[in-house]
């Protein structure tokens, strides 16, 4: 048997458009022989790879892409996995990078799903937990989340597990498709043929449309096909007709090419059918309802079959995506026209990103962090594709993103995968699916030692800084290693090294190396110590601390590139004053009461500084990611109007993976109307008990604009207070933080009764939406951002007239908080994306539109020009509300400005 040589970790820094290459030795796969035939035919192979827009174009952008620092590690025979600091134009980038190569014999890829069932979400982390704890001959070494879902955790398109249907719409959009033979396809608009026909009949079979997916009230004329995949029940709405039919085996897979033989039990007209395993469900309404009730009878053989078009009847795993960000990012290494469309208003959102790519056979799994300013930005569609091509990408499929986005990863050494990015919420998303790769290559004996830190080191003069290593085979497994096997040297120049691998760095700058070494094997770091530090910062920049709590904080150091600098805790000199006491390693003291006060670190001139706010952190009350514990009722409302559901991505979530959608109407009904949300307490009452002593309590609403008041209704030991929530009426539309203060003469403890919109004037009587995300209580004056930015100085002034276009067009941000972030910043004119150059002056940002805007742009017949601009800020507040505003120009005035700025 051959073995493939462990690959170095390597770390590269540069200025240049990365190229990439294979780090450290050749491999030599072990592979026995040539790739075996996928199953696919050759006119199968190529069918479906047209773009969504025919026309595609190479773009001048993927050489834009700047690898800032890559960190390469092998984790296993066929899979490297790449850690990359990107930058594009302004904008800063976290890259993780899966390098997979499918043909590795020991290599499997598989989606998994919570159960092996679409009926729940769980977080990738816990999935791939449940995968491992399953698998007797494979380990998990990395997976990423897959497919787009629906709030029950039904995944948006087609996945398929060992050659088995879990779930399937009509037609699935894009997805990665796995052969036989591990080959890896991408593929789009895939249409599912399945049909219900009766053995021995000569009637035309029943066409059906879906499988395992959720069948609706708008479903009139439809067809479902449901297996113990799908849970318990059909979960079905009235309505319908429902045929439940038995099969032989209770282990049946629905396998596409490969007809399934059944029994019909019963055909009811009815809803939320048992499913068992040996049971399917075939759920119809309309005329494909009065079929079942026409042919089918108890007793009956009826013959099921399913296919997938473009011969992926031979795949044996599918990961998909079938929603609204769906979408070929790559066809033959072309990008398609359709992602630059100004008039798309999702071609412009930047979001972090989860994308599959193919090259030369390999599979790639990308993900990118965003809306994180300093740590990453994000992408658009284009971008991302951008990224792909710049890295010699064949073909790219988007697949969820957002706060879905996760990469795990198993890291040198461990046993298990770990996440390694970091998901925009601040903790991982529970999600439909993921996509995971095990290695099944045996264990060996110790054949290397992985390294923490992994990248060569910079430290400050006199830092203390801990080296560690654990064991590997040759397959990339862990070898435990014992400390006392280890034996370790340092150069003289960068410091002395004791027994347990700590470094003591010299006082001066110097370079050299780090060794360790167990019996043969050995690892080397190189050392750097320097003393040219130009930023000082503390992790973490702000703390909540309990009265009597300690708070350690950790000096961050940075050069003049902004490349970090280790540095330990004793190095600087440390000072607090207020509430707080900080030792000479840095950990905070906070007093017996509640106060404020400030960390202090300085270095050599410089100078870092850490909130420290003394009492109780802030409990979330209800992050609304499940309804349970509320109800929804309207006081002199139309009947029905008021109602409480559970909403997901693309509709507005501020945290988390749900938010709750209140609706409304008080239209044409006289006297207070009030859209009332209970908080029940766990007897199943309004009252929802709130901990501690808060001195306020605030909610995250997303406006209408309606400008009614959203009131809370809080309880004490002696009364009700009726509450408004500050700034007033809701007169904004998008994400605000609103509050109400908990009176000075409250006796605790207090109560939420219920939130409640209130609209008392007849004449303001109308329907909306609001949308309710976090509701906590605050304990402490926590000085938080959650305050948007706010627009000005708006060119030309609103309402103005104009003989020709405007020598300027543009606004001025400003942010007093964490300041505006400029990945945000999204202009239009007329509803059309517009280009534009912004500049920072001072604490405030100047946008200017370019002079390209006004090519794209159609006046209206009486030349009414609109523009709109949003931005918002470091901590992810959004301008509320955003710029807009009109001008007008005269009809006969329609040449291009000569004095707006050019493209950047």
């Amino acid at each position: 048997m051959k073995k493939e040589p462990l690959r170095e970790d390597r770390t590269i820094q540069s200025t240049g458009l990365l190229q990439t290459e294979t780090v450290g030795r050749t491999m030599d796969t072990g592979s026995n022989g040539p790739m075996t035939e996928s199953g696919l035919t050759e006119r199968e192979a190529t069918a479906g790879t047209e773009a969504p827009n025919s026309q595609a174009r190479d773009r001048p952008e993927a050489s834009g892409w700047e690898t800032k620092q890559e960190i390469a590690s092998w984790i296993a025979p066929g899979i490297t996995w790449f850690r990359r600091t990107l930058a594009y134009g302004e904008m800063r980038q976290a890259a993780h990078v899966l390098e997979i190569d499918p043909a590795e014999r020991y290599l499997q890829l598989k989606p998994v799903s919570s159960g092996g069932k679409v009926t729940r979400l769980e977080t990738v982390g816990r999935l791939l937990g449940e995968l491992q704890a399953g698998a007797e001959q494979s380990q998990v070494i990395a997976g990423v989340n897959a497919d787009f879902f629906s709030s029950l955790g039904v995944p948006s398109g087609l996945q398929m597990i060992d050659g088995e249907i879990i779930t399937c719409p009509a037609l699935t959009k894009v997805l990665l498709a796995v052969a036989k033979d591990g080959t890896v396809l991408i593929r789009s608009r895939v249409a599912l043929q399945a049909r219900l026909g009766m053995e021995g009949k000569e009637t035309a079979p029943l066409e059906l449309d879906r499988i395992n997916r959720t069948r609706t009230l708008n479903h009139t004329n439809d067809a479902f096909i449901y297996t113990w995949r799908f849970g318990e029940s059909t979960r079905t709405p009235p309505g319908g007709v429902e045929a439940v039919l038995s099969v032989e085996d209770p282990d049946y897979k629905l396998i596409p090419g490969q007809p399934l033989t059944g029994r019909v039990e019963a055909v009811e007209e009815g809803a939320n059918s048992k499913l068992t395993r040996g049971s399917v469900v075939i759920s119809a309404t309309g005329d494909k309802g009065k079929w079942l009730r026409q042919h089918l009878v108890p007793g009956m053989t009826i013959r099921l079959t399913a296919e997938l078009d473009q011969g992926l009847n031979a795949a044996r795993q599918v990961v998909s995506g079938n929603s609204t960000l769906a979408f070929v990012l790559l066809q033959g290494g072309r990008i398609p026209e359709s992602l630059f469309d100004p008039d798309v208003a999702w071609n412009s959102d930047r979001h972090p990103r989860t994308m599959l790519a193919v090259k030369q056979g390999k599979l790639y799994a990308v993900t990118i962090d965003g809306r994180q300013p300093g740590h990453s930005d994000g992408v658009t569609l284009a971008e991302g594709a951008a990224y792909l091509q710049s890295l010699g990408m064949e073909d790219a499929i988007n697949i969820d993103g957002g706060g879905s986005t996760a990469c795990y990863v198993r890291r040198p050494g461990d046993r298990l995968p770990s996440l390694v990015n970091r998901p925009s919420d601040g903790f991982e998303r529970a999600v439909g699916n993921a996509l995971a790769v095990l290695t099944t290559a045996p264990a060996s004996g110790l054949a290397s030692l992985a390294a923490l830190p992994e990248a060569p080191v910079r430290a400050a003069p006199g830092s203390r800084l801990p080296f560690t290593v654990k064991g590997r085979d040759d397959y990339g497994h862990p070898v435990p290693v014992e400390p006392d096997r280890l034996q370790w040297a340092a150069d003289e120049a960068v410091g002395a090294v004791d027994a347990a691998g700590v470094l003591t760095a010299a006082s001066r700058p110097g370079s050299g190396t780090v060794t360790v070494r167990c019996g043969d094997v050995s690892h080397a770091w190189e050392v750097t110590v320097t003393d040219r530090i130009a930023r000082l910062a503390l992790e973490p920049p702000a703390a909540v601390v309990e009265p009597g709590g300690t708070a350690a904080f950790r000096p961050q150091a940075y050069d003049a590139d902004g490349q970090p600098v280790r540095m330990s805790a004793e190095v600087p000199a440390w000072s607090a004053d207020g509430a707080v006491t900080v030792s000479a390693d840095g950990v905070a003291q906070a007093a017996d009461a509640a106060g404020e006060g400030c960390v202090v670190a300085e270095y050599r001139g410089l100078r870092a500084e850490a909130a420290v706010h003394v009492g109780k952190p802030p409990r979330v009350v209800d992050g609304f990611e499940s309804l349970d514990g509320l109800r929804a009722s309207g006081v002199r409302a139309v009947p029905g109007s008021v109602t409480l559901t559970r909403v997901a991505r693309p509709q507005p979530v501020r945290y988390g993976t749900f938010a709750a959608k209140l609706t409304y109407d008080f239209t044409a009904v006289s006297g207070p109307s009030r859209a009332v949300v209970d908080l029940l307490d766990e007897h199943g009452e309004p009252g929802r008990p709130v901990e501690g002593e808060p001195c306020r309590l605030g909610l995250w609403v997303y406006g209408d604009s309606k400008g009614h008041r959203l009131r809370m209704s809080l309880a004490d030991t002696r009364q009700v207070r009726h509450l408004t929530f500050v700034p007033g009426t809701i007169a904004w539309t998008g994400w605000k933080y609103v509050y109400v203060e908990v009176p000075q003469n409250t006796v605790f403890p207090v109560r939420i009764l219920n939130l409640h919109l209130l609209e008392t004037d007849d004449t303001k009587k109308d329907s909306g939406v609001l949308y309710l995300d976090q509701l906590r209580a605050e304990y402490v004056d926590l000085d938080e951002d959650v305050e948007g930015p706010v627009f000005g100085s708006l060119t030309p002034p609103p309402g103005s007239v104009h003989k020709g276009w405007p020598q300027e067009m543009g606004a001025i941000v400003s942010d007093e908080g964490s300041g505006v972030d400029p990945s945000s910043i999204r202009v239009w004119m007329n509803g059309t994306a517009a280009s534009y150059k912004s500049s920072k002056q001072g604490g405030k940002t100047r946008i200017i539109l370019t002079e390209s805007s006004v090519g794209r742009t159609s006046l209206s017949d009486d030349g009414e020009v609109r523009i709109r601009i949003e931005a918002s800020d470091m901590s992810r507040n959004p301008a509320v509300p955003a710029a807009e505003w009109t001008f007008r120009m005269e009809a006969e005035s329609s040449s291009h400005p000569r004095n707006l700025p050019s493209e950047l």
